[in-house]
């Protein structure tokens, strides 16, 4: 068991550290030597390896990452950006765009992937409409993480509840929705209040491209992406929707797929699977059933339960990042008798914990690294709007839930 705990630390420490850019080595390679240390350690043998990948979950993202691809090459992004554009709303309209059209957005092609597609639509739009950069960059990155929690396509961690709690994916969007809607709206407010001396200015008619493309590639990619989020609603098993939709897109290329297949995020995949492996190692080291004990004794059929694990989860993600926390921290949640709760406010704070700090989530740091060239977002910056956006969207989610178990809408 110590071996195991301490190999996972050393894997952390290396994920960790990337993220704070004090060690030069990718995550991908980070994992990659926790799993071959856990193996080397004889903590697991080779051939257990394989059986501790949770496939449904790489599925799901290698699916979405299809999809995603196709509707970036069919300019459906820049489409969305140009009818926007073509508006000229003032900032006010715009920052509610942005808050709530990204955030719906998100809840349905993950977090991650809208910002990676939409920073630089925005950051296009701050410099033609001479728009402040600070408050629409935190509402791209911060919007997008609330709007993450409305379905287990939201965000990665999401998913993997999503194939771990057999909760229905029509359940848990339509329970999540009302959080969704309130806590993006309750940032919006907060955006416009503590930004309102820079969001007076008038935006500036500007061009807008009349070249993008609207063809067949276009049509197929939305209408197979709607049949996809149709699946997620009847079908249960939702990692083969997702596959399914996928597949059926590059078949109905009628061409060589090569070039999508190459822009699909193979470093994350490769993470998540070395990651089920370290996490599995731990947990066959007998680690995680002490957790598990503990918790248990923690956390009972009450709501108090509920607000320690969720307060103890935006402390986790953030130390641990929200993917690994959501790893380790689910063995507990699935032997607990009220799981259906917890699995419910693992989702919600585990997402909405990523707007504390640049560092919670992966969507900030894409928002972050790739605006530099017109705003140096700081950590200062971030941390003074993300503190009380968070702190905002943990209680009006964390009552919500409370009222939802309170009359036994989950158990």
């Amino acid at each position: 068991m110590i071996k195991a705990f301490f190999i996972f630390l050393i894997t952390y420490v290396v994920i960790t550290g990337r993220r704070l850019n004090f060690l030069k080595i990718g995550r991908p390679a980070g994992v990659m030597v926790g799993v071959v240390l856990m193996v080397l350690s004889k903590t697991i043998k080779a051939n257990e390896a394989y059986k501790l990948v949770n496939w449904d979950t790489i599925l799901l993202l290698l699916g979405m990452m299809i999809v995603i691809e196709h509707l970036a090459e069919a300019n459906f992004f820049e489409i969305i950006a140009s009818k926007i554009n073509k508006k000229n709303y003032n900032q006010k309209k715009l920052m509610f765009i942005t808050v709530f059209g990204l955030g719906f957005l998100a809840g349905f092609l993950v977090n991650d992937i809208v910002c990676i597609f939409f920073t630089p639509i925005m950051i296009l739009m701050i410099k033609k409409r001479e728009i402040p950069p600070l408050p629409f960059l935190l509402a791209l990155a911060t919007s997008t993480n609330i709007g993450g929690a409305i379905s287990f396509t939201g965000n990665p961690q999401n998913m993997i509840i999503g194939t771990m709690s057999n909760i229905p994916y029509f359940k848990f969007f339509i329970l999540m929705l009302p959080i969704g809607i309130t806590c993006l709206y309750v940032n919006y407010l907060l955006l416009m209040k503590m930004y309102k001396n820079s969001l007076v200015k008038e935006i500036i008619n500007i061009d807008n491209p009349e070249n993008i493309v609207k063809g067949v590639l276009l049509r197929r990619s939305v209408f197979i992406t709607i049949l996809i989020i149709i699946g997620f609603f009847i079908f249960n098993n939702i990692a083969w929707v997702a596959f399914t939709g996928a597949t059926l897109l590059l078949v109905l290329a009628r061409r060589d797929e090569g070039d999508i297949l190459r822009k699909v995020d193979w470093n994350l995949l490769l993470f998540f699977t070395g990651l089920f492996i370290v996490i599995g190692g731990l947990h066959q080291s007998g680690f995680t059933d002490k957790t598990i004990n503990y918790l248990i004794n923690i956390l009972d059929k009450n709501i108090i339960s509920m607000w320690i694990l969720g307060g103890f989860t935006v402390i986790g993600s953030n130390l641990f990042a929200n993917v690994p926390y959501v790893l380790v921290i689910s063995e507990s949640i699935k032997a607990l008798d009220n799981s259906e709760t917890m699995w419910f406010v693992l989702a919600f704070t585990s997402t909405i914990a990523g707007n504390l700090t640049i560092i919670g989530a992966i969507a900030n740091i894409i928002v972050v690294e790739r605006a530099r060239e017109i705003y140096e977002i700081s950590f200062k910056d971030f941390f003074k709007f993300g503190l009380p956006s968070t702190i905002l969207s943990f209680v009006i989610g964390m009552i919500i839930l409370s009222m939802y178990h309170f009359f036994n809408i989950i158990n």
